[in-house]
């Protein structure tokens, strides 16, 4: 199926939505933490329904990984303001809060001029390898995407050359067309492997303790077609103590910042 229905809720009553957690987004200890804190984001989206209200900010905390099947959904609005709605969110699998989240929905301003980031000038998808002829954590979450790599060339298939910098960037797609949404920017910010993983070959495993996106584009204005793809940049600056942060940037192919992340994960 495609993203936007692998993120479908069912409305219970007001507030509460069933989710199903699909098999389809498994990393290696469970479903990948962007697909999860899409679907939040999704039951956000449902909750305020109003389409001038944008998510505009996300945080997703990751008490303990779901499991496949059936989930429920609460959402609560903590303020209604006149530019921007604030909520919670719980996600709970047999009566036991998994993810908690907050989130913020706003509507558009005026726009400024500066400061402004650029997109860099990167190669173009098709010049790129393909994830899966290189990476060794494949896992069924890369399935659902379409992944280039701008980090290694077609031929030095190997994390190994990189060197020591923690900077990774990609072009990323759905593996099957969707439309545009802010839960798939939420997922996109999760969905590609740790740039720790080119620094160091002792961690297997970087479970997300919590995860921040915020949205920088209006989604509403945007042309998303089959052709389009998101520029997805993560750098890793500090490790200390057993924990590392990873920060994001997502632009559209056309030079759009699309979404900026940061999460803060467990080093095992």
């Amino acid at each position: 199926m495609a993203f936007h229905n692998d993120i479908t809720l069912k409305k219970i009553d007001d507030g509460q939505y069933r989710a199903t957690i699909h098999e389809n987004y498994w990393v290696i200890a469970g479903p990948n933490g962007g697909y999860l804190a899409a679907l939040l984001a999704n039951a956000g989206d449902l909750h305020i329904s109003e389409p001038e209200r944008q998510l505009r900010s996300f945080t997703t905390y990751f008490l303990s990984p779901p499991k496949s099947g059936e989930a429920t959904i609460t959402v609560k609005t903590k303020k209604k303001g006149r530019s921007v709605d604030f909520l919670s969110l719980e996600l709970r699998q047999d009566g036991n809060v998994l993810l908690l989240a907050t989130g913020a929905w706003g509507l558009s301003g005026d726009d400024l001029t500066t400061p402004k980031l650029t997109k860099p000038e990167v190669p173009h998808p098709s010049k790129c390898s393909p994830l899966q002829r290189f990476h060794p954590h494949h896992t069924r979450l890369h399935e659902q995407w379409e992944i280039r790599s701008l980090n290694i060339e077609e031929n030095n298939a190997s994390f190994d050359r990189l060197g020591t910098e923690p900077d990774l960037s990609w072009w990323i797609r759905p593996a099957r067309h969707t439309p545009l949404s802010s839960p798939l920017i939420v997922a996109i910010s999760d969905a590609l492997p740790p740039p720790i993983f080119a620094s160091s070959n002792k961690l297997n495993h970087v479970p997300t303790v919590d995860l921040t996106v915020h949205l920088r584009a209006d989604l509403h204005s945007i042309d998303w077609s089959h052709e389009s793809w998101v520029l997805a940049q993560f750098v890793t600056r500090h490790a200390s103590n057993g924990f590392l942060e990873e920060d994001g940037l997502l632009w559209l192919n056309d030079g759009t910042l699309l979404g900026m992340s940061r999460q803060l994960s467990v080093a095992k």
